[in-house]
Order: C-alpha cells, then sequence, then structure tokens
C-alpha cells in the first residue's frame, strides 16, 4: 500500500471528503475544496474541468493511479469512485504529499 492511499484512508477516516464528480466539481467552484483526487480511468471531460477548476482556486489536483473500482474499495465503498474532494484532511498528510 503506498503512502498515499495509507494518508488517504486517514483522510476518509478523521477528515472529511466528498466523492463523485459533481460534487466534486461544486466543491472546486465554492472554494471548499483543498486537494481533488482523480482515478486512473475517470472521463477526460471531467478530468478536464476539475484541472481547470484546481488551478483556478491553486488546489492540488492528484491523478492516482489506480481506476475508479479500486479507489472505491480503497475508500470502503461497494461502487466505483472516479472522483474524491478532501474538504477537511483530519490527521492525514496527504496535502503535504501533493506539494512534492
Amino acid at each position: 500500500m503506498s503512502s498515499v492511499d495509507h494518508e488517504l484512508r486517514m483522510a476518509i477516516n478523521t477528515g472529511r471528503i466528498h466523492l463523485g464528480s459533481k460534487v466534486a466539481i461544486r466543491e472546486l467552484r465554492r472554494g471548499r475544496a483543498r486537494m481533488a483526487i482523480l482515478s486512473s480511468n475517470c472521463p477526460s471531460e471531467t478530468r478536464e474541468e476539475i484541472d481547470n477548476y484546481g488551478k483556478l482556486s491553486s488546489v492540488p489536483v492528484l491523478h492516482h493511479q489506480k481506476d475508479s473500482r479500486d479507489l472505491g474499495i480503497l475508500c470502503g465503498k461497494p461502487f466505483p469512485v472516479s472522483t474524491i474532494v478532501i474538504s477537511d484532511p483530519g490527521d492525514s498528510k496527504i496535502l503535504d504529499l501533493a506539494r512534492e
């Protein structure tokens, strides 16, 4: 398990995250997102839109190597997750990893 996965699990358990591309875009537009994570098979239109909003609001966007099924499993959900937005990292150091 990579350190990104470990820190993501920590953020899920102790912080506040939102799942799904529509919610991710809304949170980025409202300026409440601290970081966005995209799966490897996230649709290209969604990827471009989230990348754009990330640049505009200077929020790091991490392109994860796992696909949406694996990301869903990592989040403990029984469905695919293509986009995760972190509003509050909790005890996680994932924002530090994004800056590297």
